[in-house]
C-alpha cells in the first residue's frame, strides 16, 4: 500500500522490526543451550530486540519513514516475538500455560479487532499508555522466566497477566469495535 502511495517499504525501521522476527530462531537455539554462558548471548539477543524496538519508531518518525507497512509490522512482530519467547518459557522453563494462554487470546483478539477496524475505518488504531506498560511487564516476565529466574517471576506473573489482560479489554472496548 505505501509503495502505491509513493512510498517504499523498504526502510531502516521496517528492516530493524524484520529483524527481530528473523533472530527469533537464533535466540531459541541460543536459549535452548544447557551452557549458562552461551545463554547471556539470548540476553544479548533480547537487548538488541528492546532497543530495536525502541528505535524503529523513533527513527520512523525522526526521518519521516512512517510507513503503513511498519504500523502493522512493529506491534504485529512485538506479538509474535511475545508468543514465540512464551512457547519456549511454557515448554523449557516453568511458565505457567494458563498465563501463556491468556496473553495470547487477548493478542489474537487484538489483532483481529485491529483487522476488523483497518477493514471497516482504514485506520491502524494505536495502543495507550496502559497497554505499553502492561507489555513491558509481560516482556519482562518472559526475560526472567527465559532465563530460568522463575523465583522472581512467580511474584509477578499473574497480576501482570491480569493487567496485560485488562489493558487489551479497555483498548477494544475504547476503539468500539
Amino acid at each position: 500500500m505505501d509503495a502505491i502511495r509513493g512510498r517504499s517499504w523498504c526502510t531502516i525501521p521496517n528492516a530493524l522490526s524484520l529483524s527481530r522476527l528473523a533472530l527469533l530462531p537464533v535466540w531459541w537455539w541460543v536459549m535452548d543451550s544447557p551452557d549458562p554462558a552461551r545463554r547471556w548471548w539470548g540476553g544479548a539477543l533480547i537487548g538488541y530486540g528492546i532497543l530495536s524496538d525502541v528505535f524503529d519508531g523513533y527513527l520512523a518518525r525522526r526521518w519521516g519513514q512512517v510507513t503503513t507497512l511498519g504500523k502493522i509490522l512493529d506491534p504485529l512482530g512485538d506479538k509474535i516475538v511475545g508468543l514465540i519467547v512464551g512457547v519456549f518459557c511454557v515448554m523449557e522453563r516453568d511458565l505457567p500455560l494458563a498465563a501463556w494462554a491468556l496473553v495470547t487470546v487477548r493478542d489474537v483478539a487484538l489483532v483481529i479487532g485491529g483487522w476488523i477496524r483497518y477493514r471497516r475505518t482504514g485506520v491502524i488504531a494505536v495502543s495507550a499508555n496502559l497497554g505499553r506498560y502492561a507489555a513491558l511487564l509481560w516482556g519482562i516476565v518472559l526475560l526472567l522466566y527465559a532465563f530460568d529466574w522463575s523465583m522472581y517471576a512467580r511474584w509477578i506473573v499473574w497480576p501482570v497477566v491480569a493487567l496485560y489482560f485488562l489493558a487489551g479489554v479497555g483498548y477494544l472496548r475504547r476503539r468500539h469495535l
